[in-house]
């Protein structure tokens, strides 16, 4: 049996900002739905064509959140979301993208010296066909 792969949920947080307290769970994208994400959040001609669309596909991924209003419930859905003021929904999204990018520290290679990963001594400089490196052997 091959490894099964598990679609993750992020957990975004807001505390030290004005949505402190807020909490929102969101599903991961795949490769091609995050391009995507991306491509609908870059400035482009259709403008508010572009949002709703980017409003929708971010519903379609909202798992739950506790926002009410007056004590009742906003739905997690395109409908609740519109309800939202437009820099509270960019700020969500914002997190959320920030989180789908992000590489999780435990995922990160790290050596028992506590040394840097060997990718960071891989020599940066390429000597030329003219300049031989003084290192490589004549």
């Amino acid at each position: 049996m091959g490894f099964q792969r598990k679609r993750k949920i992020y957990k975004l947080d807001f505390a030290g900002t004005e949505y402190e307290g807020l909490e929102v769970k969101v599903g991961g994208l795949t490769t091609g739905e995050y391009l995507e994400l991306v491509g609908l959040s870059a400035p482009g001609e259709e403008g508010g064509a572009e949002t709703e669309r980017m409003l929708r596909f971010f519903a379609s991924h909202l798992r739950s959140w506790n926002l009410e209003e007056d004590g009742v419930a906003i739905p997690t859905s395109f409908e609740g979301i519109v309800t939202n003021d437009l820099s509270m929904n960019m700020t969500i999204i914002g997190a959320w993208t920030s989180a789908l990018a992000d590489v999780p520290e435990e995922t990160e290679k790290k050596l028992p010296s506590g040394d840097l990963p060997l990718l960071a001594s891989v020599p940066t400089e390429i000597s030329s066909p003219s300049q031989p490196n003084s290192s490589e052997p004549n």
